[in-house]
């Protein structure tokens, strides 16, 4: 008899999620609406749904139209080292490397294998560098702090296997002038139509979102791919980075900014350089949400708590606490309704082609301003990426819960440990949060219980 293989329980409240989302439309349909409509639309219906899909455009529009620089500074090299944390990196070291070993000493660079099984370790060596190989699975965060006291320069570039810098420069100046840490501009090859929309959208997050919070010194993301640290900012952290993977970068930020609030750090808040690093993309749309359910997004949610402590904090940059406010409630909380309202998107034409063009127009100024290098399509294909991204936060939201659940009831030390928890607390955590989930969904199909806050009646 064929042994039968049970599925994977880290993905299952994830994928199980889209699932629910399927099902709550059919029974949505079935209950209030029979079928798609093509009457009864109302002009106060759509000023309700409008704000609730359109925040990330108007944002992005209100950013693109205000002036900002990028921030430039020399580079003093001697002042670097480099860091890379990784598993299981054989396919892409090699490149890395080869790109850094061109601009740094090998000396200065700290290769730190976290469990890998291939060749990544005996890659490394090939190009002289220092290569630390723990046998155990620590994770990016605790390789990284492991690096640390190997290190003795002020300043500290992580670094992703798969990031080359090419020709950028390393703003070491920026450091020197009592910034905390410095990012770099992230942008993808455009190898599929899948990287391209995600070409446009690092673009239009680099050189229009993070590259407005300039001014005041607020970026509040620098990508994990890349990020030029001050030493002291990250031996602080150790103590205070939960280690998480999901949301690493986030959380590593904010805590820069964090640590300017205390009187004994040198740090003053984050800033932009000028200098373009291309990284490694999803190619496919199963990659990409997997990358966004599984590994970025939760982090979202994981630094939720952070969020409220920047908004919290009068002393921090204004900028950066909107910010804040736009990732606790215009993210994570409009999600919510959002996804109470997705029925309205699906089975009322009008309000999808009104929203989706009114979409359209709010891109055009980002995409102006970033000097309309992107195809008309891409832009034409940002508001479906949109709606894809939020079923990728839907899942991820599931996918968080879920491993905070389990976190609990096995009792791990570090909340990335749910990996290592017995099946069977895995297995009730899954079921527990889509039953949670679907019990929601199936009670506002039921009862419309969601009109009494979008004022979305719908009943025939």
């Amino acid at each position: 008899m064929p042994k039968l293989s049970l599925p994977n329980p880290d993905t299952l409240a994830g994928f199980g999620m889209l699932w629910l989302i399927v099902l709550y439309l059919v029974l949505y349909d079935v209950l209030h609406i029979h079928g798609v409509v093509l009457r009864g639309f109302g002009l106060g219906y759509l000023t309700v749904l409008l704000p609730i899909w359109l925040i990330d455009g108007f944002k992005s529009s209100l950013e693109s139209m205000t002036p900002h620089r990028y921030k430039n500074a020399d580079e003093d090299l001697s002042k670097v080292a480099v860091v890379i944390a990784c598993k299981d990196g054989e396919d892409v070291i090699g490149p890395t490397l080869k790109s850094l070993v061109r601009k740094f000493d090998p000396r200065q660079i700290v290769v730190a294998s976290n469990g890998s099984t291939d060749r990544t370790c005996e890659i490394a060596r090939e190009y002289g560098v220092k290569v630390l190989d723990f046998k155990e699975p620590l994770g990016k965060v605790r390789a990284i702090n492991a690096a640390l006291p190997y290190v003795i320069a002020p300043y500290v570039l992580l670094l992703d296997d798969d990031t080359m810098i090419a020709g950028a420069t390393i703003p070491t100046g920026l450091l020197d002038q009592g910034y905390g840490a410095v990012a770099f501009r992230v942008l993808v090859k455009p190898e599929t139509w899948v990287s391209k929309l995600q070409l446009h959208e690092y673009r239009k997050s680099f050189d229009i979102g993070r590259r407005y919070h300039n001014r005041r010194g607020s970026v509040q993301n620098i990508s994990g791919a890349i990020g030029l640290f001050r030493r002291d900012a990250l031996l602080w952290q150790i103590e205070r980075h939960t280690g998480e993977f999901s949301g690493e970068d986030l959380q590593r930020t904010l805590l820069v900014h964090m640590m300017a609030d205390q009187s004994h750090a040198r740090a003053g808040g984050v800033v932009l350089s000028r200098s373009i690093v291309i990284t490694q993309a999803p190619t496919t749309l199963a990659t990409l949400y997997r990358q966004r359910s599984f590994g970025w997004f939760p982090g979202l949610y994981a630094n939720f708590t952070n969020y409220l402590r920047i908004m919290a904090n009068p002393r921090l940059p204004r900028l950066l606490r909107v910010e804040a406010l736009y990732g606790c409630v215009f993210v994570c909380l409009l999600d919510i309704l959002r996804l109470l309202s997705l029925p309205i998107m699906f089975f009322y034409p009008w309000y999808f082609v009104i929203t989706y063009a009114a979409y359209v127009v709010m891109e055009l100024p980002p995409y102006l301003r970033t000097g309309h290098v992107e195809p008309l399509w891409v832009i034409l294909t940002v508001p479906l990426y949109g709606l894809f991204g939020f079923f990728t936060r839907m899942s991820a939201f599931a996918t968080f819960v879920y491993r905070r659940l389990t976190f609990k009831l096995s009792h791990v030390r570090y909340f990335d440990d749910y990996r290592q928890a017995p099946p069977r607390a895995k297995f009730i955590s899954a079921g527990l949060v889509l039953a949670g989930i679907a019990t929601i969904l199936v009670l506002n199909a039921v009862l419309n219980y969601s009109s009494y806050i979008t004022g979305l009646h719908i009943s025939f």
